[in-house]
């Protein structure tokens, strides 16, 4: 995921810590502001992982992330030799995403954890900021808005 600029409807020098939790609760984690990104992503990776046409992501540094309750029900899906999902044990909440190593072809970043944005009570301390890996959009999802649209995970806007 690319990092723009932080542009929050908040103040900008919010520092209370944002809680998520999964459905049923057994897992509730805090992460300490400020995120890196906030975005939606179309790839068919986070598209199959929550059965959904899209994925709002943010991201912490890992030391961002706590765990209140839960952290040993967090079980993990490896999808590739470089990155694996966390999900909740109990109910299948598909949480965090997580990259362990340089070299994967989307680039997350490693020493660096994905949350799912819907997991997170509002509002988060920054605004939605684009869409990335727009040209694996389902076509028939539509989108409206007027954020920007990138390739991949990096800063090359699409047309439309």
């Amino acid at each position: 995921m690319s990092e723009r600029a932080s542009t929050s409807p908040t103040d900008p020098t919010r520092s209370a810590a944002m809680s998520g939790r999964c459905l049923c609760g057994a897992v509730q984690i805090e992460l300490d502001p400020p995120t890196d990104y906030f975005g939606i992503c179309h790839c068919r990776s986070c598209r199959l992982s929550h059965g959904a046409p899209c994925v709002a992501w943010t991201s912490v540094p890992l030391a961002q992330l706590r765990f209140l309750t839960g952290e040993d029900r967090v079980r993990w899906y490896r999808s590739s030799p470089l990155v694996r999902w966390g999900f909740c044990g109990e109910c299948g909440s598909h949480l965090l995403y997580r990259a362990d190593g340089e070299g994967h072809p989307e680039s997350p970043r490693v020493g660096h954890v994905y949350v799912s944005a819907a997991c997170l009570e509002p509002p988060l301390d920054r605004e939605l900021e684009g869409h990335v890996s727009f040209e694996e959009k389902l076509p028939w999802f539509p989108v409206a808005d007027s954020l920007p649209k990138q390739r991949g995970k990096g800063l090359e806007e699409l047309d439309g």
